[in-house]
């Protein structure tokens, strides 16, 4: 699937290709997501490996990510109908009851398709995926920002406590709610030089606009350099 997307010319992220990172395997998967333009879901058989801490699979936590970020959603089900092997074959106990929970959540809230086969799949992704972004492309800075941000190579990732200190400085540069996950990255871009692919990140993970966006990262390095001056340590 992802060979059949980069044909396209468009950037496909997967896990199996993230290679070593420094982040946990459920925070980069939730990075790749806030710094995409479009979530694909493709939902088989199997729930898939489930998170400790929220009881969800990756596959669901990433689309509940995108949900949050407001990315535009196509998901796909495997036709059960027609396939010869039926889920409850596949998955049982409590991963059975949360998959057909999950699905029966992506039916009530997108337009959902069908596949067959792979190669279906393939026909269907390319071709919609294809539709998408044609109908994005109309949208200001829609192929733009997305980019900086995903090809973003200088990053500084915060730990935890470096994190929590940093916020209490920033925290009240804006009006309205930022996520942590969403501070956070944004925050490592802005310590890292790389002002645009924060705003990036504050505009898509938030419902603020560019300007306000911008304004508050101006606000923050003003934050961060007299921080610095007194302390370099930090």
């Amino acid at each position: 699937m992802c060979n059949a997307i980069t044909k396209l010319e468009v950037n496909s992220k997967a896990m199996e290709f993230f290679g070593a990172l420094p982040n946990t395997p459920k925070e980069e998967c939730l990075r790749i997501v806030r710094a995409s333009d479009v979530f694909v879901g493709i939902i088989g058989m199997r729930y898939g490996y489930t998170d400790p801490a929220t009881g969800k699979s990756m596959t669901q936590l990433e689309y509940e990510e995108a949900q949050t970020v407001r990315l535009p959603t196509l998901m796909y089900l495997i036709d059960e109908e027609s396939h010869p092997v039926l889920p409850k074959h596949v998955e049982m106990g409590a991963g059975a009851e949360k998959l057909i929970a999950f699905k029966a959540t992506l039916k009530n809230a997108h337009v959902v398709n069908t596949f067959s086969s792979p190669d279906d799949l393939v026909a269907k992704v390319t071709q919609e995926v294809v539709r998408l972004l044609g109908a994005m492309a109309t949208k200001p800075l829609a192929q733009v920002l997305p980019q900086l941000a995903a090809n973003a190579t200088r990053v500084h990732h915060l730990t935890q406590p470096r994190f929590e200190f940093l916020k209490g400085k920033v925290i009240g540069v804006y009006k309205q709610h930022v996520p942590d996950a969403v501070l956070r990255e944004a925050l490592g871009f802005v310590l890292a030089g790389d002002n645009m692919a924060a705003t990036f990140v504050l505009t898509r993970g938030t419902p603020m606009g560019m300007d306000e966006a911008v304004d508050g990262l101006m606000a923050i390095e003003k934050i961060f350099t007299e921080l610095f001056k007194k302390d370099p340590s930090n």
